[in-house]
């Protein structure tokens, strides 16, 4: 059995999400499902011999696009085989179920009515910064995307630790309002069942700076590197302003971990 990790993440609807100017989260969607489609190449592009002609290259030579005979790229990076390297160009087809009275924007048509619901759908180009663009960069697919209470919730499963922090990673530097909402360690695996995680935008800019400067003074050492009249001073603060900021932190920090 694999030490997965199940993580939700919530997002706003407007860019770089794919959402932007279709729905302004108000009413809730769900049952999302995306399929992403390549442009069929140009006449010109195609390999030599696609016409039955035999016009392959002699075994030495290498085409002039770079690429050797195995289809290894000559610039020494090694790529996820599935997982497109540069989205430009590729059209992305969204489809969603909400309520069938919801106006949507030109674009986007309504291809199934249950009723009460109505499934639609609508194309766009697929953007490297959208949060799909992510996770395929990482081989994760998303396994329930939803929106609700004006905010794109996506949820999807790492293998292990590492894929994890890179794709979080990654959301974070597209969108900076990405917040974790929830992380499940697989039931199976007998180490780190406990995962939580920490919002840093929880804590001020003043907080995370004194407790920076504490942490690199060695202030939760044990013994002490230095103590708070010393960490105080390198940061021009008074003691009981650095113990009033010190101590918000932990706080919060531990509320998070005890929680």
């Amino acid at each position: 059995m694999g030490a997965g990790i199940r993580a939700e993440v919530s997002l706003p609807t407007s860019s770089p999400s794919p959402f932007d100017g279709v729905v302004d989260g108000s009413t809730p969607i769900y049952s999302v499902a995306r399929s992403r489609i390549a442009p069929e190449p140009a006449a010109d592009d195609r390999p030599a011999g696609d016409d039955g002609e035999d016009g392959g290259m002699p075994d030495d030579e290498t085409p002039d696009d770079g690429v050797p005979d195995d289809g290894t790229p000559d610039d020494g990076e090694e790529r996820d085989p599935g997982v497109p390297a540069d989205a430009a160009g590729d059209t992305v087809v969204i489809e969603f179920l909400a309520d069938a009275d919801l106006e949507v924007p030109e674009g986007v048509e309504t291809v199934f009515d249950y009723g009460r619901k109505a499934a639609y759908r609508f194309e766009v180009p697929c953007a490297d910064e959208s949060p799909f663009s992510v996770l395929d960069r990482h081989g994760v697919p998303a396994t329930e995307t939803v929106v609700r209470d004006g905010r794109l919730l996506v949820t999807f499963h790492a293998t292990d630790l590492p894929t994890l922090r890179g794709v979080l990673e990654d959301l974070q530097e597209s969108c900076a309002d990405m917040r974790v909402l929830r992380l499940l360690q697989s039931s199976t695996t007998p180490e780190e069942s406990d995962l939580v995680t920490f919002d840093r935008s929880e804590l001020t800019e003043r907080q995370r700076e004194v407790l920076s400067a504490a942490y690199d003074a060695g202030y939760f050492d044990h013994p002490k590197g230095a103590n708070a009249g010393e960490v105080a001073a390198e940061l021009d603060i008074d003691r009981s302003t650095f113990s009033e900021h010190i101590a918000a932190a932990q706080r919060k920090i531990l509320a998070t971990v005890l929680d």
